[in-house]
């Protein structure tokens, strides 16, 4: 119907193309484009048809950056490209307004790829590569299912394409069909359990991890319908994309403040209760003015709500963000940055923006890459966070030697599976219950004033003898076959070990070692290797020139592996006068009828030592098993009920007035039968080792 001349299309019946084709793209209107596919479908029936759904991501965004004309020019860029390949292979091209374009023509997946092409490129030649992508939806042609809905499945894979960053040309399946029947029905199914009550949330702790009390919760949505539980993993998406999100967040954030309320009017201490804020809803609802009359409505206190607003918001319109917070906070509101690390202009906002909490994501605590530069990302994230004096909460936690981990760098307030997982609310009720489990003084921050390793490398500052002196017994170690060799030491090290034959011990330390000690230094060496964070620890006793012993309790980290060897960095501590006291206490406890216990209080919880236990044979518990049983409450279990009270009863009371207590208790050993204990706890204050109490336990003379 025409030709490209100088870059413009030329119709040959002017009339009828003025009536048909668009007056910016020169393609053809919707009505017109579907007409004249049918007529080239019917009359080359053989051909392989596909139709084209095409779309400009952002389009209305790149008119308010680049101005008018700018998106006019894409527009007519987009026509002219597309009226080449109607020239070129036997196509069709339809504009149907705004940036959407459709094309009928014989699959050609070259042809397909080259227009994409070119579409991008025009677009990236404005500055940007990404934001404004086409995305291409394909549909093939077949007699099964009309024209229109053939074109309308091209429509549901351009709509996946826009939502893939990498494939932005999706060739359409029955199972995008069935996916989005899925999601309408989920859509449906929400409105419901709204109405239905089957929308709940659930709390997972977060702790303080020295204390190892609960400093607050995270309300995590979940939905129960009938007997079946849908993952938040299968809704939450589908939410968001059609924008529903919003309804599902304002439904728990009215929840959390029931939850509270009720909590409170029940007479129990609450412990402040995190909410999710989206992106989403940011831009919907005025959110400051929605939390001021939630807690409004139910009188609760801003403090027992905190706001965690995901990284990502910050990131785009900022300046709204920003306001938001800025309101929040002012109002009392604690504000959080969830999935910190998440996004890509993290460190830039922090500068500019006030902030209550920042909540580390998960991913730089799995180190599932290269551990060491994990390890350095932790640590400048931990340290700026005290540099700018804002407490840091890492999520995520599920294993002892991450939290061992971030002990070691400071980090007060962890959340994860290592503690708990997301529980109902009774069961949360059930932790809080006891305020011994709550620490109420709120997310605090360690200002950045403690010494890095880094300074140690500084000449200026340290000598190398000062160095021994805070570093200790230090040495390297080789491991090679069933050998292990010292390869260096520093003075702290030679002078600890302290023998005659020092230089001859260095090679094969092993041959000095108890064929029992031998095995467990293999096994702290393995652990070592398997856990680079923590590293491993263990006792060793080495024979003196004297054939006595002496005792190390030795840290070993795994350096890595050097011509075929593997090698470590172990710290020695001199343990011979402690181990052997031990053993002497032992002793003493094989020939006395008397337990000593002692009580230690730590951040105002109840920890139980023992010292010696006389009565392991009548109780049947080793003295570990005995100490375990105590500090977990289960060793309680074994006291008559009516003793337990009154023994519960006697140790408060003696506690609080600091007075000593005596009382005999009856207690079921391992054989289930009961014997009669004599308790005695005197009170003790000792500024060295914290020790508040010293309890005898004895079996009672007849």
């Amino acid at each position: 119907n025409g030709e490209l001349v100088m870059g413009k299309y030329q119709p040959k019946d002017k009339t009828l193309e003025a009536q048909e084709r668009d007056s910016i793209t020169r393609l053809y209107l919707e009505k017109a484009f579907f007409k004249h596919s049918i007529e080239n479908i019917k009359a080359n029936p053989n051909k392989k048809w596909c139709f084209i759904s095409i779309d400009i991501e952002h389009f209305r965004l790149f008119d308010e950056w680049y101005g008018l004309t700018a998106g006019t020019n894409l527009i007519a860029h987009v026509g002219l490209f597309i009226m080449e390949l109607e020239n070129n292979h036997d196509a069709i091209g339809g504009y149907f307004g705004q940036d959407d374009f459709a094309i009928l023509m014989p699959y050609d997946e070259d042809a397909i790829n080259e227009l994409f092409d070119k579409i991008r490129n025009y677009t990236m030649s404005f500055g940007t590569s990404v934001g404004f992508m086409p995305a291409f939806g394909i549909c093939f042609v077949d007699d099964k299912n009309e024209i229109m809905e053939t074109f309308s499945h091209a429509s549901v894979a351009c709509f996946y394409a826009k939502s893939d960053i990498k494939k932005r040309i999706y060739v359409y399946d029955t199972n995008m069909h069935s996916k989005s029947e899925q999601e309408y029905r989920i859509l449906l199914d929400f409105i419901d359990a709204i109405k239905n009550n089957e929308i709940t949330f659930y709390l997972q702790p977060q702790y303080h991890i020295f204390t190892k009390q609960i400093v607050g919760a995270e309300s995590l949505s979940r939905w129960f319908k009938g007997d079946k539980i849908i993952s938040p993993a299968e809704f939450v998406p589908v939410l968001e994309k059609y924008g529903f999100i919003t309804d599902l967040d304002k439904y728990i954030w009215e929840e959390v403040c029931k939850f509270q309320r009720d909590w409170i009017d029940n007479g129990h201490k609450p412990v402040p209760i995190s909410v999710n804020v989206s992106q989403v809803d940011i831009f919907t609802i005025d959110i400051f003015e929605y939390f001021v009359e939630l807690v409004k409505k139910y009188n609760l206190p801003t403090n027992l709500i905190k706001i965690e607003i995901t990284e990502s918001a910050y990131s785009e319109e900022s300046n709204v963000v920003v306001d938001v917070v800025s309101k929040l906070r002012c109002y009392g509101f604690t504000v959080i940055m969830d999935d910190f690390g998440s996004g890509y202009s993290s460190l830039n906002m922090l500068s500019n923006l006030k902030l209550d909490v920042i909540k580390l994501d998960a991913k730089f605590i799995s180190f599932d890459g290269d551990i060491t530069k994990g390890i350095h990302i932790l640590e400048s994230i931990v340290d700026m966070t005290k540099t700018i004096a804002v407490p840091l909460i890492v999520e995520g936690v599920e294993t002892k030697e991450q939290i061992d981990f971030l002990e070691g760098l400071g980090c007060r307030y962890a959340q994860g599976y290592y503690f708990n997982r997301p529980m109902p609310k009774d069961d949360f009720i059930k932790l809080i219950s006891d305020e011994k489990n709550i620490d109420d003084a709120g997310f605090k921050v360690k200002l950045n004033q403690q010494i890095t390793v880094k300074e140690f490398l500084d000449k200026n500052i340290y000598s190398d003898s000062m160095l021994n002196n805070i570093l200790g017994a230090v040495a390297f170690y080789s491991w090679h076959n069933d050998e292990v060799d010292i390869v260096r030491f520093n003075q702290q090290f030679f002078e600890s070990v302290n023998v005659p034959d020092f230089n001859e011990r260095l090679k094969g330390i092993q041959k000095y070692l108890p064929d029992s000690d031998k095995e467990r230094l293999y096994k702290a060496l393995n652990d070592a290797m398997n856990n680079r964070l923590a590293g491993s620890q263990e006792v060793l006793r080495f024979s003196r020139y004297d054939g006595t012993y002496s005792w190390y309790l030795i840290r070993f980290y795994f350096i890595g592996i050097q011509d075929g060897e593997k090698r470590f960095y172990g710290a020695a501590n001199n343990f011979t006068d402690y181990a052997e006291l031990q053993h002497e206490m032992n002793l003493i406890a094989k020939y006395s009828s008397d337990s000593i216990v002692f009580l230690n209080i730590y951040n105002g919880k109840w920890i139980y030592k023992v010292a010696s236990h006389g009565i392991e044979k009548e109780l049947g518990l080793s003295m570990k098993e005995f100490e375990d049983e105590l500090n977990s409450g289960a060793f309680y279990k074994r006291i008559t009920k009516e003793k337990m009270d009154l023994f519960r009863e006697f140790t408060l009371s003696s506690y609080k007035e600091r007075n000593s207590f005596s009382l005999n208790i009856d207690v079921k050993n391992n054989d289930g039968k009961y014997i009669e204990l004599s308790t005695r706890g005197d009170p003790t204050e000792d500024e060295v080792s914290n020790v508040s109490y010293i309890i005898t336990i004895h079996i009672k003379e007849k």
